[in-house]
């Protein structure tokens, strides 16, 4: 693992994790590469917009949050730069990871937020009045491609795409096609990079193989990078049910830990770490 010691990232790294279909692993892909990243020694954040309370309950901390203690602050007409981060307490394993958690509170901003003005920017409004000193943050919203989605894309710098083994490959296309013409219809500039799709609960079988195949196709031809995929384990929902998400914790020599090394060095590059190194 290369370290991180004394240097100071280029830039920060927005990162959106997106699907249009549910329980496909976002929010373990999240924390996981969060968890990496703060392994390396980065001040890492992850702000979850999904209405599903995962994040909580994989970071073993307490979903039954007032709505100032939960994302809902970020969007609150007179939030105030206060943001309500928790620390799990695997939160510190060199640099920090700290988490601003959702939950049913998420269903009442996705209801409000259609009657402001300027809808999609007020999570961007709130991290450019009251900046962060975070490296990288990780929004996690609902696969539903609401207004919070919206809200999403309009801040986000990087977008990764986790892909479910089951799905037809037309909801690729219509993902990537959504994500294009709403980033021209919202005239952002420059458009969030989208670092690749990662195939999720890859099982070592032929079918699952072939279609590992197929996928890499489609995204190749639209020039997206494939990433090697996320293997199947039941350990990963055995270490999220004890809140201690990460499987480097929870299973530290599980072979499925090997699989982010490829996104994590991917979010090195981007972030224009020098002498990161090959992982």
């Amino acid at each position: 693992m290369p370290t991180l010691q004394g240097i100071k990232p280029e830039r920060q790294i927005i990162l959106w994790i997106v699907a249009n279909a549910g329980g496909i692993g976002k929010t373990t892909l999240g924390l996981h590469l969060g968890y990496r990243m703060a392994q390396l020694g980065l001040k890492v954040a992850m702000i979850d917009l999904d209405t599903n309370g995962s994040a909580a309950r994989f970071c073993g901390l307490d979903s039954n949050k007032s709505p100032e203690q939960t994302s809902a602050a970020l969007f609150d007409r007179n939030f105030g730069g206060q943001y309500p981060f928790q620390v799990p307490e695997w939160g510190h394993p060199n640099g920090s990871f700290e988490v601003c958690v959702g939950g049913d509170v998420m269903l009442s901003v996705s209801l409000d937020l259609p009657s402001r003005t300027g809808r999609e920017f007020v999570l961007k409004r709130a991290f450019k009045k009251y900046p962060l000193d975070h490296d990288i943050l990780i929004l996690d919203s609902p696969a539903s491609l609401d207004v919070l989605s919206y809200s999403a894309l309009a801040v986000a710098t990087h977008i990764l795409m986790p892909i479910p083994m089951s799905v037809k490959l037309t909801g690729i296309d219509s993902l990537l096609q959504w994500i294009r013409i709403e980033a021209e219809s919202l005239d952002l500039d420059p458009i969030p990079e989208l670092l690749g799709g990662i195939p999720m609960r890859v099982a070592n079988n032929a079918d699952q193989k072939a279609f590992y195949s197929e996928i890499s196709a489609v995204l190749e031809e639209q020039n997206i990078h494939c990433f090697s995929g996320i293997r199947y384990s039941s350990e990963f929902e055995n270490a999220s049910n004890r809140g201690r998400a990460p499987l480097f914790i929870h299973r530290p020599g599980h072979a499925a830990c090997k699989d982010f090394d490829p996104i994590v060095q991917a979010l090195c590059d981007a972030i224009q770490i020098p002498d990161a190194g090959k992982i």
